[in-house]
């Protein structure tokens, strides 16, 4: 709880900044997995981290994950869960179905895009 406190009062910008950090270690810097990213490009995400309240916009251009620090873009699939579920499924300490399975996490939108995207996380 003292963690989630915290999470919340740091400003937007902040957390923007270290999700695309987080984002060019787990993803961006893999050739496979921006290979693979080709296959989505234009596509919006929008993680929703329910217990800090933040969003996390992103988006797929030129094989990358690029973070939309505006937010402006509509998204195609929308993610809902907790920060700490976010965290594990992008450090891999736990795979989109479980978090699925047990309504840990939340996914609306383009069915065939989210698949993909979580298949590809699962393979990073």
């Amino acid at each position: 709880m003292l963690t989630t406190n915290l999470l919340r009062l740091v400003p937007n910008r902040l957390h923007n900044i270290i999700f695309r950090i987080l984002v060019d270690k787990t993803i961006n810097r893999n050739p496979a997995v921006c290979q693979r990213l080709q296959e989505i490009k234009g596509k919006v995400f929008l993680l929703e981290a329910s217990d800090i309240r933040r969003n996390y916009s992103f988006y797929v251009d030129d094989g990358r994950m690029i973070v939309d620090f505006e937010g402006k873009r509509k998204p195609d699939v929308v993610m809902q869960g907790n920060f700490d579920t976010f965290l594990s499924l992008f450090l891999r300490k736990a795979d989109a179905d479980s978090l699925f399975f047990s309504r840990r996490l939340v996914i609306k939108g383009d069915v065939k895009t989210s698949v993909f995207f979580k298949n590809l996380l699962e393979h990073l």
